[in-house]
């Protein structure tokens, strides 16, 4: 590879064998790396870190569910943590619609019976989305509820991340 004016970011996202209950439901790794990736990197300041990769490993030891949005969360403060300059922290939620309900992060159970769902990537405080993926057919008035649910869940999200770095410094 040759060397570039600004840096590069890696992502993979892995999981144990024994993360599952049923060998082989796993999610696509490469299809998760990629999202992961793509929620990323619009938050990293790439071009302070020339000549440089910055790579990031995730290994989930356990699926519950809505397991890409704790990923990419976890991430993004492994990264501010390790001194990556952001923008800001990219925050996930995903939402799921279990015919007439919407359920905030899912479990498994849930995701196995949901007739469509919904994953918004966004950086809070600069009022940006950096990756929407929706899965099913939606109405209109029901995706923007599932947004605006979604959106609430960030800001009380938001508002424990703040405490928790309060409380760190």
């Amino acid at each position: 590879m040759m060397y570039g004016d600004i840096g590069r970011l890696n992502c993979n996202v892995s999981y144990t064998t024994f993360a599952i209950a049923v060998r082989g439901q796993v999610s696509d790794q490469k299809e998760s790396s990629s999202m992961l990736h793509k929620a990323l990197e619009g938050a990293i300041r790439l071009e302070t870190f020339p000549k440089t990769t910055v790579d990031v490993f995730a290994l989930v030891l356990e699926s519950g569910g809505s397991d890409l949005p704790v990923v990419i969360s976890c991430a993004s403060l492994a990264l501010a943590d390790a001194g990556i300059m952001v923008f800001d922290l990219v925050a996930a939620v995903s939402a799921s619609c279990l015919g007439p309900n919407l359920v905030i992060d899912p479990i498994s159970e849930e995701e196995s019976c949901q007739d469509r769902s919904l994953m918004i990537t966004c950086m809070p405080s600069r009022y940006e989305v950096t990756q929407p993926i929706i899965t099913g057919e939606w109405s209109s008035a029901r995706i923007n509820e599932a947004m605006q649910f979604c959106l609430d869940a960030y800001s009380k999200l938001g508002k424990v991340r703040r405490e928790l770095k309060q409380r760190r410094c």
